[in-house]
């Protein structure tokens, strides 16, 4: 079964939280499957997270995970079939382009066979829309 993960269930693995830990081990589990743009929305997470006072120490090492994380995952590559998948996706949902992407790029991971594959998420919009589509959403 193939596990995709869009950024926002990403963000753990680079800037520690309560969930760290078990998001870490789904991680170790099943390997992390995401999109090429997952990395500038988790740049992006990491700026906020900045900007919001913490620590640079802290922020440094979000970075440093970020870059580690990034060099590991399999990653779907901006191509004519995911901007197809993301637009019907956008479509179908009503989802705003990032998330679009992110939701054809689970299609096309899962061989457009959804329930066979698991989708993590933290955005709510974008869990419906996954849930619809047929996949296994944590």
């Amino acid at each position: 079964m193939v596990t995709y993960w869009d950024a926002s269930s990403l963000i753990p693995l680079v800037i520690k939280e309560a969930t760290t830990p078990l998001y870490l081990r789904i991680a170790e589990e099943t390997g992390v499957m995401t999109w090429w743009g997952s990395y500038v929305e988790c740049v992006a997470a990491i700026t906020r997270h900045a900007q919001q006072g913490n620590a640079m120490p802290q922020v440094a090492e979000s970075y440093r995970l970020l870059e580690q994380l990034s060099e590991e995952w399999a990653e779907m590559g901006a191509n004519e079939q995911l901007r197809r998948a993301a637009a019907r996706a956008a479509r179908q949902h009503n989802l705003r382009s990032g998330d679009a992407f992110q939701l054809g790029a689970a299609m096309i991971a899962s061989r457009f066979e959804p329930h066979d594959a698991r989708f993590l998420t933290r955005d709510l919009r974008l869990k419906k829309a996954a849930e619809r589509e047929g996949f296994v959403v944590d």
